[in-house]
């Protein structure tokens, strides 16, 4: 059982980590939408994310769905609005702690 700091500093890096996905997913959207082969700036941080929080790889249909959430959120204005930003990214956290438990 991890106590409490170390909750924090997983919940700091896994959100952090969040937010860097759906800024890296804006990017390479917006060089895809350009018409530049973009596909090679993917940094798998989803990958990365679900292990820290501790999500099986058997749960391959929750990992479509972050994906598709993500995917949508950087089509919106979300991402030029820090306060909001950092909403979704919380709220996206709570989802995943929920499903790891």
């Amino acid at each position: 059982m991890e106590n409490s700091q170390e909750h924090v500093l997983k919940k700091e890096i896994v959100t952090t980590l969040i937010k860097d996905h759906l800024i890296n997913m804006q990017f390479v959207n917006g060089l895809s939408a350009l018409g530049w082969y973009s596909q090679d700036y993917h940094l798998h941080f989803s990958d990365v994310i679900f292990k820290l929080i501790g999500i099986s790889d058997e749960k391959e249909e929750l990992f479509e769905v972050y994906l598709d959430w993500c995917t949508k959120i950087t089509k919106t204005e979300v991402l030029k609005d820090q306060t909001l930003l950092q909403e979704y990214v919380n709220e996206i956290y709570h989802v995943l702690q929920a499903e790891a438990e």
